[in-house]
């Protein structure tokens, strides 16, 4: 595969759109949820999660870099970085507290969004070291929400899981390839999200 198919998997795994793929991951794999709530009232919480997680942050990043604070949002520099996931974080616990006090029904949903902000402070803190991967943050991320409701739901989500180990390895393979980040800040990226994301869910579940 040429250099612009790795490009387009980057883009469609882009880090700031897997904190909404992973929301609708669990509205549709926890049955509390689904089997509770009518979809079509989420939506405006799935919006607000966009805005909080997708849209902002890239405003931010074009201001930013429209002002001089970065020098580009293709080949940041590790202080662009820093300034880019701390601003992003921001929104992200803007996010994460729309969810924090949700009905029992709906926990899962809080659970996911706290997951979120720890890996984004986690990956601050880790990039203060290493260029650490947001995208195999991000999916790594998928990979440990699946993981996480299997323990908090009691379900056994096979399909989940494989899909999720299938994109991991492919987004991971696309950033390798497109030279965007060494291995071994690929698999720090991976051990994050995943840890964050299925420890958060997994206290819950005993909790």
């Amino acid at each position: 595969m040429g250099n612009q198919t790795w490009k387009t998997i980057s883009y469609l795994f882009h880090p700031v759109l897997m904190p909404t793929l992973g929301l609708f991951i669990v509205i549709v794999s926890d049955p509390y949820i689904y089997l509770t709530i009518d979809i079509s009232q989420l939506l405006p919480s799935i919006a607000i999660v966009f805005l909080c997680t997708a849209v902002f942050p890239l405003l931010i990043s074009l201001v930013l870099l429209k002002m001089g604070g970065i020098s580009s949002l293709t080949n940041p520099t590790d202080n662009d970085r820093k300034q880019l996931i701390a601003f992003s974080a921001l929104f992200f616990m803007l996010a994460y507290y729309v969810f924090h006090n949700i009905p029992p029904y709906g926990k899962s949903i809080s659970y996911f969004m706290l997951g979120v902000n720890i890996a984004m402070v986690v990956t601050l803190i880790a990039n203060l070291f290493t260029k650490v991967s947001l995208h195999a943050v991000g999916i790594g991320g998928i990979l440990g929400t699946v993981i996480g409701l299997m323990y908090y739901t009691r379900l056994l989500l096979l399909p989940q899981v494989f899909s999720a180990i299938v994109l991991v390895c492919l987004v991971g393979l696309a950033r390798y390839k497109l030279k965007a980040h060494a291995t071994a800040d690929i698999y720090i990226g991976n051990i994050i999200g995943v840890a964050c994301q299925a420890l958060v869910f997994i206290i819950a579940s005993m909790a």
